[in-house]
């Protein structure tokens, strides 16, 4: 039998209880007109991130064809230093090409990001900075530092795939048919 992890949480009138998990605080409200305003622009930031980097199938003979195929979900917005917005984001990406009539898989990377964004002199947003965590030690104290408590238990939660969707995405973007088997390369 496993352990429940117990936790201390604020109930309702600061009376603190004991709780078996899944006690966490509150998700942080995020203004939906903002999120649909920010969410392009962090969409490009990380499509253009994952370009430069670029991943398994950019040293292949799909490296013409290969495209990234990315979602993401906007956790939190928060207000930063100088007017500027401090954005905590979950992604997924798939990086997919085309191969007859098969979607083949290169890299896919999936986590947390902390972008911070600035209004331009147009009046639209541009991405100032990005950080993501490091692999391995440090993850967990990246999460705490860069998210409030409540976006830090979503974050930490990875219940957030999107998996179904990128590849229905790349199917429609190379015109293959709605149930055409993923491969990896």
């Amino acid at each position: 039998m496993s352990r429940a992890r117990v936790r201390w949480c604020a109930g309702t009138y600061g009376v603190l209880a004991l709780v078996a998990a899944g006690c966490t605080a509150p998700a942080p409200d995020v203004d939906p007109t903002l999120r649909r305003t920010l969410q392009p622009v962090a969409h490009d930031a990380v499509v253009a991130g994952l370009e430069k980097e670029g991943g398994m199938l950019a040293d292949s003979s799909f490296a013409s064809t290969a495209r990234w195929f990315c979602a993401e979900k906007v956790v939190e917005i928060r207000e930063a230093d100088g007017g500027a917005l401090k954005v905590g984001l979950v992604t997924q990406c798939s990086e997919l090409a085309a191969r007859g009539r098969t979607l083949v898989e290169g890299t896919a990377v999936r986590g947390p990001l902390l972008m911070e964004l600035s209004k331009g002199g147009k009046g639209g947003y541009h991405v100032r900075r990005q950080d993501s965590p490091p692999d391995g030690a440090g993850y967990d104290e990246w999460i705490a530092r860069s998210f409030s408590e409540g976006g830090a238990a979503l974050v930490r939660r990875e219940d957030w795939d999107r998996t179904s969707t990128l590849e229905s995405a790349a199917r429609t973007h190379f015109r293959l048919p709605p149930d055409a088997p993923v491969t990896a390369l």
